[in-house]
């Protein structure tokens, strides 16, 4: 077949795949395909058009090559075609025959051709590349600043209603309470202070948060194990029950009510 014929050909030659791919700028795995009949892999304008320059480069005939090809695959080409095909074959194997005017037509509309489907090949690659970039998955974002709190706590004891409490004079700073928690895990924790000032939010693991107090902390724990509380330097110990949330209240005795609270 025309194909190990070109194949026998090059190596005669003593001429490597490598070698010609590199020199003609056509892929090392397109040409091997060719030497083994698969001319399946491209389209039927860039078959034809790199045949021609493989068989130009190794000293053959280009369009006996097509011809050869064309009856190979059963394949008919437009005879306008064929009389292009002819006349770029012509100017790649004239390189020693001197350039009449004519001639010089025919080789720029030639290289036009050849510049227009190299263009058309660069261009279809670079929207391809885009492509891929488009639909590469977007890098994913971890939040660890707000893990959503246990939902709807409720109190599964009576509490008793709560109290005003009676404006007093602010104590001096030694005398006020001090509640130190200790994470060990991301934890919600919900602190109010004297029945007044409250803060929520969730803690990430090792975080340290203080809080100062006259009278009492009504503290909400969504992971109990997962925290360490002490009160004025001394820890207040084991403060409930693995994953179930638990409300506290604290005062200068210590932990005064322990109550479990469920999601």
């Amino acid at each position: 077949m025309f194909y190990e014929e070109l194949k026998k050909l090059r190596e005669s030659k003593g001429i490597s795949l490598e070698q010609i791919s590199s020199k003609i700028k056509v892929n090392k795995s397109i040409l091997d395909a060719f030497e083994k009949g698969d001319f399946s892999r491209l389209p039927e304008t860039y078959i034809r058009l790199f045949l021609k320059t493989y068989a130009s480069e190794l000293g053959a005939d280009p369009v006996s090559v097509l011809k050869e090809y064309e009856a190979y695959t059963g394949k008919n080409v437009p005879k306008k075609v064929q009389e292009t095909e002819k006349e770029e074959s012509n100017f790649l194997t004239a390189k020693d025959t001197p350039v009449t005017n004519g001639n010089k037509r025919r080789n720029i509309a030639a290289i036009t051709i050849i510049l227009v489907i190299l263009i058309f090949v660069i261009s279809v690659l670079k929207q391809v590349l885009m492509e891929e970039e488009k639909n590469k998955p977007s890098p994913v974002s971890t939040v660890t600043d707000k893990i959503p709190p246990p939902v709807d706590l409720v109190d599964t004891t009576n509490v008793e209603p709560e109290t005003n409490i009676e404006e007093i004079a602010q104590e001096p700073e030694s005398q006020l309470l001090s509640l130190v928690l200790m994470t060990k895990d991301t934890c919600w924790v919900r602190v109010i202070t004297d029945e007044i000032d409250t803060t929520e939010a969730n803690y990430l693991p090792n975080i340290r948060r203080e809080w100062k107090a006259e009278r009492q902390f009504d503290v909400r724990v969504g992971r109990p194990s997962k925290v360490e509380l002490s009160l004025n330097n001394q820890p207040l110990g084991s403060i409930g029950k693995t994953g179930i949330p638990t409300r506290l209240i604290i005062t200068k005795d210590g932990i005064v009510r322990s109550i479990l609270l469920r999601r």
